[in-house]
């Protein structure tokens, strides 16, 4: 019997082990993600086989059978789209969609299936997500240390290569770190201050945009629990702000592009993406055309820099209604189960996908999104028989 024990106990470490790999390993671009997604696949395979418990998938599936369509409807309007667009495809169009299906269905399929056997709990799965946010941090911090100037104006990236993605990042651990404040005020507050720190001076305003949008929503829900302690924790970040925005020219600099509207470029890009959104509104261009549609002026960026427009250039109307009645689904199970505790969350990933990344091409984006919508789920697949 205690042999028996201690191999659940192994497996559950094992497959922990991977989780842990995978969730510290989405911010950045290394072999690790790749590897940790794969063992955890592997495993997921050897597992179920070795079990025979399919019947927890055909639980799984029973509670989440109109996210299940969704998904399938967005990846039919994506295979449509690339059938519509053969001549200006791009070599990654087909393995995108492929990608699409392994990286976000399978991984929720595999999150869902493991979390029914009690291999790894929700406690976990958000202390990786902070680790994973702060292990990022921490790489700003360095930069920062070796290379000051950087506040100066060029704003930090960490060991990443584009600053928005390091914005992305860092903005969901402050959202996130947000949550704990009512629990655990010191930690929270000392962790949305460095969070803080590190997302002003990535200079990524849309970062900032939406983290002020979740904070905002986070205080209307929460106003009534609001203690004096709280209000004090308010003060000092508001006093914490100050000194930077008055300490640093750069930070002004920002602020003022923010309030005055300079958009960098973003509003001429929608104008063109709509422009050849007109010339093929039902079913787009396919996936990873971008550099093929003939706009020079598009080329020299990378994507549209707004979710609903990349849907709509990439998979046209159809596959915007598919994305809007799946997003559609996880707020009405959000608003079902009352998890309005995720709510900010949710504002932060609809807000910042409004400027930057988008909804089929930011690996981090989408993988800590699948996290997200697992955590929703999580409840009503224990109670699940």
């Amino acid at each position: 019997m205690s042999r028996f024990l201690n191999f659940e106990m192994n497996e559950q470490l094992l497959f922990k082990s991977f989780l842990f790999l995978w969730i510290m390993s989405i911010p950045f671009k290394n072999i690790v993600f790749q590897i940790s997604s794969v063992l955890m696949v592997l495993y997921f395979v050897y597992h179920i086989f070795k079990t025979k418990e399919f019947i927890v998938l055909k639980s799984n599936f029973n509670q989440t059978v109109f996210l299940f369509v969704g998904f399938i409807l967005i990846i039919f309007t994506m295979l449509l789209a690339n059938v519509s667009n053969l001549e200006i495809l791009d070599k990654k169009s087909w393995s995108l969609i492929f990608m699409f299906i392994y990286r976000y269905g399978l991984i929720f399929i595999i999150l869902a299936y493991f979390y029914k056997f009690d291999f790894f709990s929700k406690r976990d799965i958000v202390i990786f997500s902070i680790l994973s946010f702060f292990y990022l941090g921490l790489t700003g911090v360095y930069q920062v240390l070796n290379h000051p100037e950087v506040i100066l104006g060029e704003g930090i990236v960490g060991t990443l290569d584009n600053r928005n993605a390091f914005g992305l990042s860092i903005g969901m651990g402050f959202v996130l770190s947000l949550l704990l404040i009512q629990d655990r005020k010191v930690l929270g507050f000392l962790l949305i201050s460095f969070f803080t720190f590190l997302m002003i001076f990535s200079f990524c305003r849309s970062s900032w945009v939406a983290s002020f949008g979740a904070t905002a929503l986070f205080c209307i829900l929460n106003y009534k629990q609001f203690r004096l302690k709280h209000l004090g924790f308010l003060a000092l970040f508001l006093g914490f702000l100050l000194i930077l925005y008055f300490s640093f020219d750069s930070f002004q600099t920002r602020f003022a592009q923010l309030l005055e509207g300079n958009s960098s470029n973003r509003t001429m890009i929608w104008q063109h993406t709509i422009v050849l959104i007109q010339k093929s509104f039902f079913v787009g261009y396919g996936m990873d055309s971008w550099k093929n549609l003939g706009d020079e002026f598009l080329l020299q960026f990378p994507d549209s820099h707004n979710m609903i427009l990349e849907i709509l250039i990439k998979t046209g109307v159809i596959g915007l209604l598919a994305c809007a009645l799946t997003i559609g689904v996880v707020l009405v199970k959000i608003f079902k189960t009352r998890n309005y505790i995720l709510l900010p969350i949710a504002t932060y990933f609809l807000v910042i996908t409004q400027f930057d990344f988008g909804a089929f091409g930011s690996k981090e984006l989408l993988s800590f999104l699948t996290i997200f919508v697992f955590y929703l789920y999580s409840d009503s697949f224990k109670l699940a028989k």
